[in-house]
């Protein structure tokens, strides 16, 4: 789904748009003229292959996301969010949504065996 930046106003707006497994919910708003907010979160399952032992299991996502959407190169810094640029005048949350479930892919991932066991190592047990 794609949202153009300026049908985006300075109310804020709730959106929810679907893709595969996951859901994106939040609220859009205009910062300015170039910038648009979004506070949300991302939930939903994902299949994913165990870091530890190759075993795929599925993973209960529930992430809050905070991100800022810009209409062209940001001119800034920001601490508090990640800045996507975008080029074509539109906000592309097809995009978004598979570029939070690769960067989650990405990352060390552990069933549940392995978590258990994990935690045993940390605290001296077997």
């Amino acid at each position: 789904m794609q949202i153009e930046f300026k049908k985006v106003g300075f109310n804020k707006k709730e959106i929810t748009i679907k893709r595969n497994s996951l859901q994106l919910h939040g609220v859009l708003n205009r910062q300015d003229r170039e910038i648009v907010n979004f506070n949300g979160e991302l939930v939903g399952n994902l299949d994913l292959e165990c870091s530890r032992c190759g075993t795929n299991f599925i993973k209960k996502i529930d992430e809050p996301i905070r991100l800022k959407f810009s209409d062209g190169i940001y001119k800034g810094f920001d601490e508090e969010a990640d800045v996507i640029e975008f080029y074509e005048g539109t906000i592309d949350f097809d995009f978004i949504i598979d570029s939070e479930e690769e960067s989650i892919k990405a990352g060390y991932n552990y069933c549940s065996q392995c978590e258990q066991q994990e935690e045993g190592e940390n605290y001296g047990s077997t």
